[in-house]
C-alpha cells in the first residue's frame, strides 16, 4: 500500500514539472525540480525494500555465519538510521550484532556498553559503509578527495542534492578509507593484474605534507587551543607499472599507487605485499627505478631476494643522475674553451657508464684544487658507489626503463595537490586515508576497490 503511494506521488510530481515546464521552459530549472522532488520520494520507497530484505528470516542464518567469523553474534532487530542517495538520515529496522563474551566474564556484572561493541551486520552485507550506502559513500569520498578542502566538498556536492555537513563527510571518508585499508595490498587488484612472463617497474620517492601532532603539557592560561605541531613529513610514494617489450609503459594496464606516513621499513613492508599479491616471481624482469638514497637501495636487494625474484635491475633515474652531474659541472671555470662540448661529452660518459674516463675528465677540466676536491667527493660517494645503478646504455639496449616520471608524476597527483596546499595540517591517521584513497583513485582503480569491499564483506558469510 506504501509503495503504492509513493508511486502516485512520483507521477503527480513528474506531471506537476511538465506542466510548469511549459510556462517558465527551463531545462536547467526543470531538472533541479524533477530531482529534488524525485529523489526523496526514491529514498521513501526504497527503505520499507531494504528493510525486507535485510529482516528476512531466510537470511539471518548466512549473516548469522559472517558475523560469527566477525567475533559477533546476534541480538535482536533494532532502529537506525542510513543514508541511501541524498545523504538524508532514513530510519529502518535491521538485525543487530555485538561482540560474544567469554563463558568465564558472562557471570560477572556486566558495565555499561561502549561504543563499537556491535555492528548491523546485515547493512554491511547488503552493501553499506558506516550505515551509508556503497554508492552515496564513493561520491562523497570522491569529491574529498577531489577538492580542495571539505568544506569545498560540501558546497559540491550540495549542488548535486546531496546536502552534508563537513564532520559527517570526514566520517564518511575515513569509513570508506578504513573498509578498504583492512585489506590493503589487495583490494585495488583485479583478476587482469597478473605480470607472468611481463617486465615490471617499481618506483619509489618521498612527498612532503605537514603533519599536525598535538602539544603536551597543560593548556596556557593566555590560549583557548591547547595548539599543536605543524612539522614537515615526508610520505613514500610506490609506483607499480607494466612494461611493454620495447621499454615503454604499458598504457593498456592500470598502474598501482599507493603512499604511507610510515617510515621506510613501513614503506617496503607496504611494497612486499603488493608484490605478493602480484606474484611477482612470476615476471619476467623487475626494476626498481629511485633516485640515489642509500635508504631505498639498502632495501630493493633483499627485498628481491625474499620475493624469490631471479631477474632484477637497479637503476638511479636518469634525470636525477643528471641533476647530481652538473653539481660536479658547476666546479669547471666559469670561462674555459669549449664548455658546451665539454657539458655534452659529459653527459655522453654519464650515459655510456664510462665513470673512469669521466674521473679523469674531472681532474683534467677542474682546475681549482678546492672545487677539485669537492668534485671528486661528490663523484666518489654518488657515481662511483651507484656505477652500476647507471649503466644507462646498457638498460636502453634492454629495452628497460631509465626514468621514475611516473612516480614523480604521481607525488604531484597524489600528495601534492591535495594534501600539501598552503596552511593545511594533517593528523596521521586522516592523511595515511587520504594518501592510500586518492592513490587508489587517480590510478583508475576505485571502482575495482569498492567492488572488492564488497565483495570482502559478503565472502565472511561464505567462508564456511
Amino acid at each position: 500500500m506504501q509503495s503504492t503511494t509513493i508511486l502516485h506521488s512520483i507521477c503527480t510530481a513528474l506531471t506537476n514539472a511538465h506542466t510548469e515546464f511549459k510556462s517558465h521552459r527551463d531545462v536547467n530549472r526543470l531538472c533541479k525540480q524533477v530531482r529534488d522532488d524525485l529523489l526523496p520520494m526514491v529514498e521513501a520507497f526504497l527503505i520499507p525494500v531494504i528493510e525486507s530484505v535485510v529482516c528476512d528470516p531466510d537470511l539471518l542464518p548466512e549473516l548469522k555465519v559472517g558475523a560469527g567469523v566477525l567475533g559477533l553474534r546476534f541480538n535482536g532487530y533494532r532502529s537506525t538510521s542510513v543514508r541511501l542517495i541524498t545523504g538524508s538520515p532514513l530510519t529502518l529496522r535491521s538485525p543487530y550484532f555485538s561482540k560474544t563474551t567469554s563463558a568465564s566474564r558472562r557471570c560477572r556484572k556486566s558495565k555499561k556498553r561502549k561504543n563499537g561493541t556491535g555492528c548491523h551486520y546485515g547493512l554491511d552485507y547488503l552493501g553499506f559503509i558506516n550505515r551509508c550506502s556503497t554508492l552515496l559513500g564513493s561520491v562523497v569520498a570522491q569529491a574529498a578527495l577531489l577538492c580542495p578542502s571539505f568544506e569545498i566538498a560540501r558546497k559540491t556536492l550540495k549542488s548535486h542534492a546531496i546536502d552534508l555537513n563537513v564532520k559527517t563527510i570526514h566520517r564518511l571518508v575515513m569509513g570508506v578509507g578504513k573498509s578498504a585499508m583492512a585489506q590493503r595490498g589487495r583490494i585495488s587488484l583485479s583478476d587482469t593484474d597478473g605480470v607472468e612472463g611481463k617486465t615490471v617497474l617499481v618506483c619509489i620517492d618521498g612527498g612532503r605534507l605537514r603533519e599536525r601532532r598535538p602539544k603536551r603539557g597543560r593548556k596556557p592560561a593566555d590560549l583557548k587551543r591547547q595548539g599543536y605541531y605543524t612539522d614537515w613529513k615526508e610520505p613514500i610514494q610506490l609506483v607499480i607499472q607494466t612494461v611493454n617489450r620495447d621499454g615503454t609503459i604499458c598504457k593498456e594496464r592500470l598502474p598501482l599507487y599507493d603512499a604511507t606516513m610510515g617510515k621506510i621499513d613501513a614503506a617496503f613492508t607496504l611494497l612486499e605485499t603488493y608484490l605478493r599479491e602480484l606474484n611477482i616471481s612470476k615476471a619476467d624482469r623487475i626494476v626498481f627505478c629511485c633516485d640515489g638514497a642509500r635508504s631505498y637501495w639498502n632495501r630493493t636487494g633483499p627485498l628481491a631476494k625474499k620475493l624469490g625474484i631471479a631477474n632484477h635491475y637497479e637503476v638511479i633515474d636518469y634525470t636525477h643522475a643528471k641533476q647530481n652531474l652538473f653539481e660536479i659541472i658547476d666546479k669547471l671555470p666559469e670561462k674555459i674553451p669549449g664548455k658546451e662540448k665539454i657539458i655534452e661529452k659529459w653527459k655522453n660518459l654519464l650515459w655510456q657508464g664510462d665513470f673512469d674516463k669521466l674521473k679523469k675528465q674531472i681532474h683534467k677540466y677542474v682546475g681549482d684544487p678546492e672545487k677539485r676536491k669537492a668534485a671528486l667527493a661528490k663523484f666518489k660517494s654518488y657515481f662511483l658507489k651507484n656505477r652500476h645503478r647507471m649503466q644507462y646504455a646498457n638498460f636502453h639496449n634492454l629495452k628497460l626503463p631509465t626514468g621514475s616520471g611516473c612516480v614523480e608524476s604521481a607525488i604531484r597527483r597524489v600528495i601534492n595537490l591535495r594534501l600539501k596546499s598552503p596552511g593545511i595540517f594533517w593528523k596521521k591517521e586522516t592523511a595515511e586515508s587520504m594518501l592510500f584513497l586518492r592513490s587508489q583513485l587517480l590510478s583508475g582503480r576505485w571502482d575495482i576497490m569498492v567492488a572488492n569491499i564488497f565483495n570482502e564483506i559478503r565472502a565472511h558469510s561464505l567462508c564456511h
